[in-house]
């Protein structure tokens, strides 16, 4: 018998503290591991789910230590890859598709949502959001018997997004995308999600 051990933050990077980079990594590992425990230990999703952490948090880790490790040593200036804002899992396991101009598992930009907040208002909370951009799609019912929330936003096309459904992760990045969401479906259940019967 083995009792399975998550490692995040600090535990599991320990670096120079050069790249000034350890608590937005930590932070990043924290949430990133949250969303999905959340969803396996209470909407039902497959325990795999949780195999995903590992495979999208160590290669921005291993990133981030070599960019401490490379100013710490004079090697490098601190710039925009010290800020993290382009991260991406686009080479992850729960990455699925693309539409308009992101591909899954691009981090959701910001942008006007239409109804006077921004997106990053909508995307706030620990929940997924189905973003209609531009597009006449319907949006799908989603089962909530799982007591998993999927908000449903629309707004006018946005030239960071272009147009299509985006479902996105409560961690804020694209998990699908598509140019409807007729495939849709098929990438919820490894989530703990659903859609109702027809």
């Amino acid at each position: 018998m083995y009792a399975r051990v998550f490692l995040a933050g600090d535990a599991a990077h320990v670096h120079s503290p050069a790249g000034g980079q350890g608590l937005n990594t930590s932070v990043q590992d924290a949430y990133n591991l949250g969303w999905k425990l959340g969803q396996v230990l209470r909407h039902g999703a497959p325990v795999a789910l949780l195999d995903s952490y590992e495979a999208e948090r160590r290669p921005v880790a291993a990133d981030m230590l070599g960019l401490s490790t490379r100013i710490h040593r004079g090697e490098q200036e601190r710039g925009a890859a010290a800020q993290q804002l382009g991260l991406g899992y686009r080479e992850g396991p729960l990455s699925a598709g693309r539409a308009g101009a992101l591909v899954a598992d691009d981090r959701a930009p910001d942008g006007p949502a239409g109804d006077g907040r921004r997106l990053f208002d909508v995307f706030r909370e620990p929940h997924f959001t189905l973003l209609i951009v531009g597009a006449d799609t319907e949006p799908p019912a989603f089962d909530g018997s799982s007591g998993a929330a999927v908000h449903v936003h629309r707004t006018d096309a946005y030239e960071a997004y272009g147009k299509g459904p985006f479902l996105i992760r409560p961690d804020g990045y694209i998990g699908w995308a598509g140019e409807d969401v007729s495939r849709l479906g098929s990438y919820l259940a490894p989530l703990g999600l659903g859609l109702e019967p027809v």
